[in-house]
């Protein structure tokens, strides 16, 4: 935000003015940590907290993304209004780790990402 005051004189006249700038920009990144929960199978909780810096714009969803070492490429899982989600369609057995970017108007967040990759797999099995 930025305001301008000053004094502007046309002819013999002068005018006082008085401008408003509103500059907007992408949120900063969500905050951590990008907490991982109830591990199942195929799916697993994510929560993290919203980012301090919403950019001057509000935030409209977290995108989400998971990783997996094996494709080696960051893929989709879903989109929230809320800084949580239950992932779904996870494959048994695999390894991975988790993004997720606050998006606004302006754009998309650096991603927050996971401290360390979980495996899909039901709580008690080896």
């Amino acid at each position: 935000m930025f305001i301008k005051e000053g004094i502007a004189f046309v002819g013999c006249s002068e005018y006082k003015f008085s401008s408003f700038c509103n500059f907007t920009a992408k949120p900063g990144k969500p905050e951590g940590p990008l907490e991982v929960s109830d591990v199942h199978r195929d799916g697993c909780k994510l929560k993290w907290k919203k980012p301090k810096d919403d950019g001057g714009e509000p935030i409209e969803s977290y995108v989400v993304e998971k990783y997996d070492p094996d494709s080696a490429i960051w893929l989709p899982v879903g989109r929230t209004k809320d800084p949580e989600l239950e992932v779904q369609g996870l494959i048994p057995g695999h390894e991975y780790q988790f993004r997720v970017k606050a998006v606004n108007k302006e754009g998309e967040s650096e991603p927050l990402e996971t401290l360390s990759s979980i495996i899909a797999k039901d709580p008690f099995s080896k």
